[in-house]
């Protein structure tokens, strides 16, 4: 029998963006030994192991500051009300709460640090090729790098060592293909989300829902999962968050025959002028408003794909020549000029883009789930809700990830490196091991192709019974090609077996939650229910898993504080 290579460690933090080192930096200056364990190169942006943190897909990224208490700019009350009113009862009011507190002891934590932000009022910065060193992810890593952490790369984590409702570590398969094992005291989850799983998306290579479905398998909760960030963004030649936060005149959206097609898709009585100017206080998709039919209209026209080859979508163009964009404007027009885009004259390429998860792990105040010794931070953990605020996702990597590494280390020092049954661990080898030899029709990267096509186009935007049901046949047609007729034709081919295994894992969970919530609340807009629905709804969707069958029920995470919908909505726009 061959022997697996064994690592140790107090902490074991996977993940390779902002919540990954925050953690690792808490945990390491809180005493203990720490192992941070990351696919492909740690710190490379947009390449396997950076993290979303530092992935150059846009023209600048933010962390939402707080002012003092009573004064005018962006006071702590008006954050936390706008951040339950974003959620729409779904967001975790204690978890808030925190993050207001905080934040901005994280943010003054990042300048001490050498982070150096735009402004002492906005912590903003570029987010492109040109700013490489001046990160999150780039700073700590090079704290890090002074500290006795272990930087394990190239380590693709699979599945998680629990006995007894403990969590004692984790095993992976390296880029060779070759298992191992990390034995540890406690768990970080900082796997980011699973943008990876949709065919348009900002998330970097790694992300492939590995936290999500490692967590669910291993026995933890999650919740959330049909609540996806999800927004415009140009698809060629680079991909860039088009944020429309003003425009004159309605939106100019033209498909590939050279036709305006946004009046079109607007239901009867609706308005073009409000819909975009509803648009204006928002980028991400959400059925709070009509601004949906904006992002319904170019999801449609993509999907007019006659005479394309299957997989390929029609591309829909937009006129920015007469638009002013009233935040940050010298941004945007900056990136896409680096990119050849002159956005005074030439058209834009542009479709719905998967951004973040909303959902993700159940957390408490220290980001722990209900497995003692396992944590999930950043995208990989739920706490907000239905639509988020923007910069709220960076922030709170930052105070959860500080909060789990410190809690971890104690979590460590209390059950300490016990030795678990050979049992717990060759259960959680064996998909390894079933995966060393084998050969089929199919291969990992067609299959991975395939699904995120299906995913995009069933998921993205809107649903309805007919699309969620195209999504379930797809899922279960995918899986059982992957389990019985792909082949191993590569080292990493390995790897990308896990990977799929996790997508189609979180696919399950997506669609069967957003099947189950008959419902429209924030980014969650079913076609066939387009209405929210307080009275039967307002509750979140909490998942589990009961030997290997997924599990769905009522739950609703903010019962004991109450949810009132604010007449004004949002008070601080825009919000995203």
């Amino acid at each position: 029998m061959t022997t697996i290579k064994t690592w140790y460690t107090d902490v074991l933090i996977v993940g390779g963006g902002g919540a990954a080192t925050a953690a690792t930096i808490a945990a390491h200056e809180a005493g203990a030994s720490t192992m941070l364990a990351v696919k492909g190169q740690f710190g490379v942006p947009g390449v396997r192991g950076a993290g979303a943190t530092s992935n150059p897909v846009g023209d600048y990224w933010t962390i939402r500051t707080i002012g003092p208490k009573g004064g005018f700019f962006n006071p702590p009350e008006a954050i936390l009300s706008d951040m339950l009113q974003t959620g729409l009862g779904m967001a975790n009011q204690a978890l808030c709460e925190i993050f207001v507190e905080e934040a901005p002891a994280a943010i003054a934590r990042l300048r001490e640090m050498g982070m150096k932000f735009q402004s002492r009022m906005l912590a903003t910065m570029p987010a492109n090729d040109n700013n490489k060193t001046n990160n999150i992810v780039a700073i700590q890593k090079a704290i890090i790098e002074e500290t006795q952490t272990q930087v394990l790369e190239g380590a693709n984590l699979t599945d998680l060592i629990v006995e007894n409702g403990i969590c004692y570590g984790a095993v992976g398969v390296n880029d060779n293909g070759e298992p191992f094992i990390v034995r540890c005291g406690a768990v970080v989850l900082a796997t980011g989300g699973v943008g990876q799983m949709f065919q348009y998306s900002f998330n970097p290579p790694g992300n492939t829902g590995d936290g999500y479905a490692m967590a669910i398998r291993a026995g933890a909760e999650l919740t959330n999962m049909e609540y996806m960030q999800q927004g415009i963004a140009t698809t060629w030649p680079s991909q860039g968050i088009v944020m429309l936060y003003e425009m004159e005149e309605p939106y100019r959206l033209i498909n590939r025959h050279g036709k305006a097609f946004l009046q079109d898709y607007l239901p009867e009585g609706v308005d073009l002028n409000e819909v975009c100017r509803q648009k204006s206080s928002h980028w991400p998709v959400s059925s709070r408003d009509d601004s949906i039919h904006l992002d319904r209209a170019i999801k449609a026209e993509g999907l007019k794909n006659d005479g394309l080859a299957p997989g390929v979508h029609a591309p829909v163009y937009l006129d920015m020549s007469r638009a002013e964009r009233g935040f940050l404007p010298e941004l945007f027009p900056a990136f896409m000029l680096e990119k050849g885009i002159d956005i005074s004259k030439d058209l834009l390429q542009v479709q719905n883009h998967h951004h973040t998860s909303n959902g993700g792990v159940c957390i408490d105040e220290h980001g722990q789930s209900n497995i003692t010794g396992l944590f999930a931070i950043g995208e990989a953990s739920a706490w907000q809700g239905a639509d988020r605020l923007g910069g709220t996702m960076l922030g709170g990597s930052q105070v959860f990830g500080w909060r789990a590494g410190e809690q971890a280390a104690i979590v460590a020092r209390q059950t300490g490196n016990k030795a678990t049954q050979t049992e717990a661990i060759d259960a959680v080898l064996q998909p390894l091991h079933q995966a060393t030899r084998r050969t089929g029709e199919n291969t990992v990267a067609q299959l991975h192709k395939e699904l995120q096509t299906l995913m995009w186009e069933t998921l993205i935007v809107e649903k309805d019974e007919t699309s969620l049901a195209r999504a379930r046949q797809g899922i279960a047609k995918i899986t059982d090609r992957l389990k019985n007729d792909t082949g191993i034709t590569q080292p990493m081919d390995h790897a990308g077996m896990a990977e799929m295994r996790n997508m189609l894992c979180v696919g399950n969970m997506i669609t069967e939650a957003a099947g189950m919530r008959t419902e429209s609340r924030g980014s969650h807009f079913r076609s066939d229910f387009p209405a929210r629905d307080d009275k039967n709804w307002l509750t979140n969707i909490v998942q589990t898993m009961d030997s290997g069958s997924l599990q769905l029920r009522k739950q609703w995470l903010s019962e004991a504080n109450g949810w009132v919908d604010q007449p004004n909505d949002v008070r601080i726009t825009p919000w995203g």
